[in-house]
């Protein structure tokens, strides 16, 4: 896709200052016979906008590739400066989003509907290669814009794309062509696979199609600085070159494509089936099957377009092919011109001397003449089809048609609607058909229709590329079919929306991929059946799946995405649902032949690419008002995503918020928050389950205190601390000042050390890798045990080993009175894996009780029999840890100020509920994860030289 945002979108391509300045440059030509050569160099190159920072991020999550590039330039000259932004993306990516920052002013994308009538002309700007660095497979993303001088510009543009299984192996790869040396170029992958990863592989850079430029030294292995860490579903791949390296590689700035290729381990039987809130997507991939037979026909162009090293090239390869092919497959050959000649008028079987003789022929074959496509696969038909129906073939067999041609028909039915129908009516559905297009001059968009109208595929070859190494290629996919009529099914009570369910063929080291979303999420199992043929039987293979939300590993849990109008998260399956959905409808959209089904096709396909954010051939995309920019770049990432996780270890963000101050709106959270807590000024509320009794305090402490909520450091290795704000009292209130908690402090050390710094704006996470997410857009990420999951303005729940799990509420005020500020609440959801000898203001009641020893009467009732008592009742006294607690009865609001909790409440500063003193819960810094009450020494005493090596 050739996308001009700078002229698209509006934007200004110069100014008057540059008019000034090109008249300069004009007056500067007319002298330049008086600059030396090196010193005019010398100016052209300090004049070019520099790159100071070329950084791409992807993150694969069950084969659905998120990934995000960014882009910082500045303008060091004395005048404002055109600069152009381009990126290669696979030609199968849907992009989702693309933000400018030029100056503090922030330029956001949108993705809205397009008019009808572009639709054809932007189907040929895609099938087009407009520049010459562009790389086969892939399309040209451009945007331009002036930088003023001395000012800087950044750039980001997100993509998404589901990775199709070639030959055994998925292939994720990343354009590197900054066109300029970088002094910060990163590339980083994160690859995450619930079934596990095998065989993953860093390629050579690899860059065919430009001159000057190439692989570093070697040219075996991976780039240098190329870094790799793996373990069973998880793997890190980055890609840091300095100056130097990417000098050694390309001068120029065109290093290549950044290549990735890998695999997973799967099971028998039905297949890999992921099941994510009401989404699904089911990976089907069999090995160790006897392959079918073929019967299949090679058809080759031998107009005179064809001579010289195309021809011989693809002879050479041809010969290849047939020393491949197995003993039960049968074969014949066609060179056609403006004339047809068949080897042989019927099918043959593979034997040495059938395959001599075939080579023969296509050495005997002599280019000459026009091109008659529709006549040449007339009679390919034919010979299937005669085959077929004269053979009792007791094996189930795959018929196929290999087409290869360089042109357009000009022989014969040149009209191309009567080639497509022609084709379509003889085959009947039962003849699949593979076509090649090499060079410029083909009709590559006559041999899409042609496979995609008969089970086929289809691969463009560029003029300059090996014609012959490519048709070897794009055999070898299809080399070994394993089944045939491939039909998966799933009750229609469970599975709505799938996507196509009925496959032809299923060739060995490919993948058949299903999603689908799910009518009702409370279905505990759906049913899942898959039905094929495979050489003499037929295959059927049957499995209930559970239908609950499953994780990518035992350690790696990734979700991401903006929260949708309906209040739901999306997620990567929903994003993989959606993105195979449109691919389809296009795909039906080409074929189509009736205008009121594509009208309709249309429609839909629109509506699920606007729902989603992608750019397609039905949608647009453009640039909002600016809006003004106050923070970094890295702030300003969440608005390159449209959904999804960039990295794992670095921003994942969304793509559906503003420039500017986070939206302070109302936020009714989902999750069940549990009673144990502290919020508001600050406000302890305490919950023992078994004696159904809850006990509230306060703690009146200054601000810039921090306090020790939990602290579990030597057992479960975690430790919670909280950072008081102040503000000042309401009037006539009977306080001197109010306290909040402003800063969230979650340390861990265990399996490995990380720490969590929470705040109403932002989540920082750092455990090895820094991690910064914005608290306004909803988001998960997990790694090592750890889960962070934040629903956007709403709270931030921390989940630690699956039995550890905090909710921390966000307080926002969109007009705060002078004694409001935003504030945290920290609620204790999960305690299990706590130890019995957690501390910390909250800490140290989790596993203990408390019991009403002195109830107070009340006209002749004994209030420690009433779950209710009325507010304002007399004292009681409760006991704690053995202490005796004077208490009252009390209403206390929580849970976002919206529900009401009674409690027992300590008027006393909580002096004889807690252990200790007030002072003794002060921690020292953020991360201080030393307890100083003596409790510690009496655990020493306990557990002897064992809590020493411990600490």
């Amino acid at each position: 896709m050739l996308l001009l945002l700078g002229l698209c979108l509006g934007l200004p391509l110069f100014s008057k200052s540059q008019e000034g300045a090109r008249s300069w440059d004009d007056a500067a030509e007319q002298v330049s016979l008086r600059v030396p050569r090196q010193l005019r160099l010398l100016q052209r190159l300090k004049a070019k906008p520099l790159m100071t920072e070329f950084s791409v991020k992807s993150t694969i999550i069950s084969r659905y590739a998120f990934t995000t590039v960014s882009c910082r330039m500045l303008n060091r000259a004395s005048e404002d400066q055109d600069v152009e932004f381009q990126m290669q993306i696979p030609e199968a990516a849907f992009i989702t989003n693309f933000t400018m920052l030029i100056g503090d002013k922030v330029y956001q994308s949108e993705i809205v509907e397009k008019a009808k009538k572009s639709h054809d002309r932007i189907e040929e700007k895609r099938n087009k290669t407009t520049d010459n660095n562009e790389e086969k497979g892939a399309d040209m993303f451009r945007a331009s814009l002036v930088i003023p001088s001395k000012d800087k510009a950044a750039f980001l543009l997100s993509y998404e794309e589901l990775l199709q299984r070639r030959l055994g192996k998925y292939e994720h790869s990343i354009s590197v062509r900054p066109q300029q040396l970088v002094g910060r170029l990163t590339v980083e992958v994160n690859v995450l696979e619930r079934s596990g990863i095998s065989a993953l592989e860093v390629l050579p850079l690899h860059n065919s199609r430009k001159k000057g430029s190439g692989t570093a030294e070697g040219d075996t292995g991976p780039p240098p600085s190329t870094v790799i860490n793996q373990n069973e579903t998880f793997a890190k791949v980055i890609f840091k070159p300095t100056v130097v390296q990417q000098a050694k590689i390309a001068q120029n700035g065109i290093l290549g494509d950044f290549i990735i290729r890998y695999d997973v381990k799967r099971e028998q039987s039905v297949g890999d089936i992921q099941v994510l809130n009401g989404y699904f997507v089911h990976y089907f991939a069999p090995k160790d099957l006897p392959p079918l037979p073929k019967n299949v026909v090679f058809v080759l162009d031998i107009s005179a377009s064809m001579v010289g090293a195309k021809l011989q090239q693809t002879r050479e390869a041809l010969v290849t092919i047939l020393n491949d092919l197995r003993p039960q497959d049968h074969f014949n050959i066609i060179g056609f011109s403006n004339r047809i000649k068949a080897w042989k008028d019927h099918l043959l079987p593979v034997t040495p001397e059938n395959i001599r003789s075939g080579k023969l022929h296509i050495y005997h074959l002599s280019p000459t003449g026009g091109t008659d496509i529709n006549g040449a696969l007339q009679k390919a038909i034919k010979l299937l089809n005669n085959y077929v129906a004269q053979n009792d073939i007791e094996d189930r067999s795959v018929s196929l048609i290999v087409f290869l041609t360089d042109g357009k028909p000009t022989f014969g039915e040149t009209n191309t609607l009567k080639i497509l129908s022609n084709t379509k009516e003889a085959t009947g559905g039962q003849i699949c058909i593979f076509t090649i297009g090499i060079g410029n001059d083909v009709d590559f968009k006559l041999l899409e229709k042609l496979s995609l109208e008969n089970c086929g595929l289809t691969r463009r070859v560029h003029e300059e590329e090996k014609a012959g190494a490519q048709l070897i290629g794009f055999y070898d996919e299809i080399r070994t079919p394993l089944l045939s009529d491939i039909r998966i099914d799933y009750p229609p009570d469970v599975v709505e929306h799938a996507t196509r369910t009925l496959f032809p063929n299923y060739f060995n080291g490919s993948e058949i991929i299903i999603a689908g979303k799910m009518v009702d999420r409370k279905f505990d199992q759906f049913h899942v059946e898959v039905t094929a043929s495979n050489s003499k039987k037929f295959v059927i293979l049957k499995k209930d799946i559970p239908v609950e939300s499953q994780k990518l590993g035992n350690d790696v849990t990734v979700t991401a995405g903006p929260t949708s109008d309906s209040g739901k998260d999306p997620n990567h399956i929903e994003r993989l649902w959606s993105y195979l959905t449109v691919k389809e409808l296009l795909s039906s959209w080409v074929q189509s032949s009736s205008e009121q089904e594509k009208e309709q096709l249309r429609q839909k396909a629109q509506a699920l690419a606007l729902n989603y954010h992608f750019l397609t051939p039905f949608t647009s995309m453009k640039l909002k008002k600016p809006g003004f920019h106050t923070g970094g770049l890295e702030e300003s990432r969440g608005m390159s995503a449209a959904t999804g996780p960039e990295t794992v270890v670095q921003s994942l963000r969304g793509a559906d918020v503003q420039p500017g101050p986070a939206l302070k709106k109302s936020y009714s959270p989902r999750i069940k928050i549990t009673k144990t807590s502290v919020d508001g000024d600050p406000h302890f509320v305490v919950d023992f389950p078994l004696s159904k009794l809850t006990v509230c305090f306060n703690i009146d402490g200054e601000p810039g205190d921090i306090l020790q909520l939990v602290s579990d450091h030597l057992d479960s290795g975690v430790t919670v601390n909280g950072e008081l704000i102040g503000a000042p009292a309401p009037p006539n209130g009977h306080k001197k000042q109010r306290t909040y908690f402003r800063t969230i402090t979650i340390l861990i050390n265990r399996p490995e050390r990380s720490y969590l710094e929470i705040t109403p704006n932002r989540v920082i996470m750092d455990g090895g890798d820094r991690l910064v997410l914005p608290c306004n857009q909803s988001v998960v990420v997990g790694s090592r045990g750890l889960e962070v999951s934040v629903s956007a303005n709403a709270n931030v729940t921390v989940t630690i080993q699956g039995t550890i799990a905090f909710v921390i509420l966000i307080h926002l005020y969109k007009k705060p009175a002078p004694f409001q500020r935003n504030h945290l609440g920290f609620y204790i959801a999960n305690s299990k894996g706590l130890s019995s000898n957690c501390h910390g203001l909250l800490g140290q009641f989790l596993n203990q009780d408390a019991k009403l020893i002195e109830a107070p009467a009340v006209s002749g009732k004994n209030l420690s029999n009433q779950p209710f008592p009325a507010e304002g009742v007399p004292e009681a006294i409760l006991n704690v840890k053995g202490r005796r607690v004077p208490v009252v009865w009390k209403q206390r609001k929580i849970y976002n100020g919206q529900e009401q909790v009674d409690c027992w409440f300590d008027r006393n500063n909580a002096a004889k509920l807690i252990d200790g003193v007030y002072k003794d819960y002060l921690a020292s810094h953020p991360f201080d994860t030393e307890n100083s009450l003596g409790l510690r020494k009496s655990w020493r005493a306990e557990t002897g030289s064992l809590l020493e090596e411990r600490v």
